[in-house]
């Protein structure tokens, strides 16, 4: 199309690709993560495998209302900082390890002009200087996850995945090759599905194109619609 049917403006592919109208930035986001919990899954056991884990899980006993208020005004996202997955026994035996996945469009404007790796790095960074600290505080190991629109992983993520293909070559007793290429294949295909989404679904919200039906068989609830 010409123009973006979420916000109006001119459409092209870094638009496409930014555009946060619609919610499609999110659903790659999650395309991405979700392969990941499957591909941990897979390597380890479900259990061992968490979703959306707090960064700052620990709270005052009883705190009152007037320090809560205070806390809340100093640092108001501080309790509702999550990462993406949660999962135990990957780096090492029986320690918990945080995933946040970062999707980024290296050819945005703000980025054209840095190397690729580089602008990968300054993400990795931003992650590491926001969650690190609080996670080794709990005893946990912190891995951002960065990877582009058109597939290139950062440096953590490049380690991350040589793990995975180690724990899985063990576990399945296949030649490491063998599973490298499975891992990547299924990797690029999640890559290259999210990014689909971005170029091709509409940003219209689902609430502008139809109205939700009552979800009361029996009539019971009817009089909330009227």
């Amino acid at each position: 199309p010409t123009h973006c049917d979420g916000c109006l403006a001119k459409f092209d592919m870094c638009h496409a690709l930014q555009c946060k109208k619609g919610g499609l930035v999110i659903m790659r986001h999650n395309e991405i993560k979700d392969e990941l919990c499957d591909l941990l899954t897979k390597a380890l056991v479900p259990s061992a495998v968490r979703d959306d884990p707090r960064i700052h899980p620990c709270r005052p006993a009883a705190p009152t209302p007037a320090k809560e208020d205070v806390v809340k005004r100093i640092n108001p996202q501080v309790d509702d900082d999550r990462g993406d997955i949660l999962v135990r026994g990957f780096w090492a035996r029986g320690t918990d390890c945080i995933i946040d996945v970062r999707v980024t469009n290296t050819d945005a404007k703000s980025q054209r002009q840095k190397d690729p790796a580089k602008v990968l790095s300054q993400h990795e960074r931003e992650k590491k200087r926001k969650y690190l600290e609080p996670c080794l505080a709990q005893r946990r190991h912190f891995t951002p996850f960065v990877v582009s629109t058109d597939g290139m992983l950062g440096r953590e993520a490049t380690f991350f995945i040589r793990q995975l293909l180690s724990i899985l070559a063990e576990k399945w007793h296949q030649p490491y090759s063998v599973v490298c290429g499975f891992i990547k294949s299924c990797l690029s295909i999640a890559i290259a599905r999210a990014t689909h989404l971005c170029l091709r679904r509409s940003r219209i919200p689902t609430g502008q194109i139809s109205n939700k039906h009552p979800l009361c068989d029996d009539h019971a609830g009817i009089g909330l619609y009227q």
